[in-house]
């Protein structure tokens, strides 16, 4: 029997389009909203079209420097040459290597961080019980600098949105990489408890989350990390989560949740760190639902457009009380070819 819940999607063409110019995850956000279209879930979701968030939507977090420095730049295709103190300006706030600027980088930031206010405002209207920004997740973002093809910290806005109703807010991030920039922007708050597993050695980005970061002053003991070795299977995964999240849920008695659904752990991510199923983000995703709060799901990392698709596709069903089992076949779509034995 499916459980039957309200769910928001919050998408448009615009944002889609957005998202997919991404130097780090072209064209990906076109087939996670087709595979989704293809099982038919749209029907069982309220589409909400966000609108681009303004300049002072983003520095409800972010400093008006480090947004006009980002959008008053130009692309990296144009400043190839720069120098002087324009190349200093530009790595100082992180818009280099990994963040170089590129032509829709403004539409990126934007339609990324209005999606996610969008879906936390559906949860504090109470418009839906489970919101979903497939498009966010960018948690390495910090305040003033671009991190890890992370341009913008939708995630910390949308975690204040929430603060608008919420009291306490924990926050999961089930991303290959520690979830730096949203424990950083929460280091010292009682407020909103934060919970990684991730990966952790030493050069392996973000240098982030071992076991002694748990959060400062009033914020102590409310940063949780949980590191992972190489090669974790669903089965090392759903443990240490299950272990670990009853017991900060228990504790911190949160009124709403937020989960970053990084898929790069999938073991056919190209990072090849993990060696994850859809099982593993699945049945964490499942039990998150099963305590009934407000719940903002958000995309992340994910390497593989193919396999990502697959995995938000099959979360997007798990909010709407049903299920795609691995071994579903792949409906007729625009993007079926990619799925073709390789």
């Amino acid at each position: 029997m499916e459980t039957v819940r309200t769910v928001a999607l919050v998408c448009s063409a615009q944002s889609i389009d957005a998202a997919d110019s991404l130097p780090s995850n072209t064209g990906r956000a076109s087939r996670v909203h087709a595979l989704i279209r293809a099982f038919e879930l749209d029907s069982k979701l309220d589409v909400i079209e966000p609108a681009p968030l303004d300049t002072r939507g983003l520095t409800v977090f972010h400093s008006e420097e480090f947004i006009s420095s980002m959008f008053g730049a130009e692309s990296d295709s144009d400043c190839a040459s720069t120098s002087g103190s324009e190349g200093n300006r530009l790595e100082r706030f992180g818009l280099v290597d990994d963040c170089a600027l590129f032509d829709g980088v403004e539409a990126h930031v934007r339609y990324a961080a209005g999606a996610t206010v969008a879906a936390a405002e559906a949860l504090v209207s109470g418009r839906a019980q489970v919101a979903i920004n497939w498009e966010g997740g960018r948690h390495h973002g910090q305040r003033s600098r671009a991190s890890g093809y992370c341009y913008v910290n939708d995630v910390v806005l949308g975690i204040l949105a929430l603060q608008a109703r919420f009291s306490r807010v924990l926050y999961i991030d089930l991303d290959l990489h520690h979830g730096d920039g949203v424990q950083d922007a929460f280091l010292h708050s009682r407020r909103v408890m934060t919970l990684s597993l991730h990966h952790h050695e030493r050069g392996f980005f973000p240098n982030s989350g071992g076991r002694v970061d748990e959060g400062r002053g009033r914020g102590a003991g409310h940063s949780i990390n949980v590191p992972l070795r190489r090669g974790a299977s669903d089965g090392s995964f759903i443990r240490a989560f299950t272990a670990v999240a009853n017991r900060a849920v228990a504790a911190f008695a949160p009124d709403a949740v937020v989960v970053q659904c990084g898929s790069d752990g999938l073991g056919a991510d190209p990072h090849k760190v993990f060696n994850l199923t859809t099982d593993a983000f699945a049945q964490s995703v499942g039990a998150v639902l099963a305590w009934g709060q407000p719940t903002l799901l958000l995309g992340g990392g994910g390497y593989s457009n193919a396999d990502c698709a697959r995995c938000w596709a099959r979360l997007t069903a798990v909010a709407c009380g049903s299920d795609i089992p691995p071994e579903t076949d792949i409906p007729e779509h625009a993007f079926l070819n990619d799925y073709a034995p390789g």
